[in-house]
C-alpha cells in the first residue's frame, strides 16, 4: 500500500488567443508600465522602462520587486519567461525572497542584493508587477497553473526529517491566516481530528497568537524560517496548505503543493493553480461559512490518512 496523497500530476490546461494585442491594449500596457516605474522602489534609476516588444534577445533587463510578499511570489513565474526573452535578467528585491529566486531560477536570473550604482551593463528596467503586461498575454500565460518554484534538496530533507520526528499524524497541513482575523477564525479547521498542523507566515506577531488546545498537534516552526526559501522548503513537505493569506496560497501553488484558499471572493490572482481549491466567504470578513466548508472537506481527507504515519 502507498500513503494517500492529495497531490496529482495533472496540470491546468491553458488556452490563449491567437491574435496579437491591439493598439489599444499596447497603449494600456505602456500606461501601466509608466505607473509601475513611478511606484518603483528605485524611481530615479536612469534605465528606461521596458513596456514590451522590441528585439530584446541581446539586451539586459533589471526586474525590480516591491516589498510585498504576495506580489513577489505571485509574479515570480514571469521571470522565467523574461529570461528566455532577454540576454540577461537581473532581479532586485527584498532579502526575504532572494534565496528562493536563486533556488527556483538558478543561473537564468542574476540575483542582486541592491540596485547597482553602475548600470552600464544593463539596458532596461521593469517592475516585477508590470512584467506580465510587458511580456504580453501569450508569454505571460506560458507557465500559468504550473509549478515554478523550487527548493534545495538538502533544505527539503531537513524539514522532512523534522516532520517525521515531530508529527503525530500522517496528514500534515499548513495553515495561514491574516493577522487581523486571528487564530479564532480557523477554529473549525483545528477541530478536525487526525491532522498535524504547521502554522505558516511571518512570526513577528507570534506572541500575540493564542495557544491552541493541547489536544491539537501544533508544530510551530515559524521562528526557524529565516526567509521565504526556508518556508518554501517546509511547505514542500506538507500534504496540503489551507490559506486565508494570498502570499502563502501563491507559495504553495507555485511549489505544486495542494492548496485550499479561503477568501471573500474568487480572485483571478489565485484562480489558476492546478491543485488549488477555492472556498469563498458569503460576505466580506465573514469567514465562517467558507471555513466550515473547508473543515467538512478536510474531514473526508483526514479519513483517508487515518492509520498512516510520516
Amino acid at each position: 500500500m502507498t500513503k494517500p496523497s492529495p497531490r496529482t500530476s495533472s496540470t491546468c490546461p491553458l488556452t490563449a488567443e491567437n491574435t496579437p494585442p491591439s493598439d489599444t491594449s499596447q497603449t494600456i500596457a505602456h500606461a501601466w508600465a509608466q505607473v509601475g516605474a513611478a511606484l518603483s522602489p528605485y524611481p530615479d534609476c536612469p534605465l528606461p522602462s521596458w513596456t514590451g516588444g522590441g528585439d530584446t534577445l541581446h539586451q539586459h533587463l533589471i526586474v525590480i520587486a516591491s516589498a510585498h510578499e504576495a506580489d513577489i511570489v505571485g509574479h515570480l513565474r514571469h521571470l522565467e519567461t523574461a529570461a528566455a526573452r532577454f540576454g540577461k535578467v537581473g532581479f532586485v528585491g527584498p532579502a526575504s525572497v532572494r534565496r528562493l529566486v536563486e533556488w527556483s531560477l538558478g543561473d537564468r536570473v542574476v540575483v542582486l542584493s541592491r540596485m547597482p550604482r553602475d548600470v552600464s551593463d544593463w539596458d532596461l528596467r521593469c517592475t516585477l508587477g508590470g512584467l506580465a503586461r510587458a511580456l504580453g498575454p501569450h508569454a505571460a500565460a506560458a507557465h500559468a497553473g504550473m509549478p515554478h518554484l523550487r527548493v534545495a534538496a538538502t533544505s527539503a530533507r531537513h524539514w522532512r526529517d523534522r516532520l517525521a520526528a515531530s508529527a503525530q499524524h500522517g496528514l500534515c497541513v499548513g495553515i495561514a491566516w491574516p493577522g487581523a482575523s486571528g487564530l479564532a477564525s480557523v477554529t473549525p479547521l483545528l477541530c478536525v481530528p487526525g491532522v498535524s498542523w504547521v502554522p505558516l507566515g511571518a512570526h513577528a506577531h507570534m506572541s500575540a497568537d493564542p495557544t491552541p488546545a493541547s489536544c491539537i498537534d501544533w508544530i510551530d516552526w515559524r521562528a526557524d524560517c529565516d526567509d521565504l526559501a526556508d518556508e518554501a522548503a517546509l511547505v514542500d513537505n506538507l500534504d496540503l496548505v489551507i490559506s486565508l493569506d494570498i502570499a502563502r496560497t501563491h507559495l504553495a501553488g507555485g511549489l505544486g503543493v495542494p492548496v485550499w484558499h479561503v477568501d471573500i471572493a474568487a480572485q483571478p490572482a489565485v484562480a489558476g493553480y492546478a491543485q488549488m481549491r477555492l472556498f469563498c466567504a458569503a460576505a466580506r470578513n465573514d469567514w465562517h461559512g467558507a471555513v466550515e466548508a473547508a473543515a467538512q472537506a478536510l474531514h473526508s481527507l483526514s479519513a483517508e490518512f487515518q492509520g498512516w504515519s510520516r
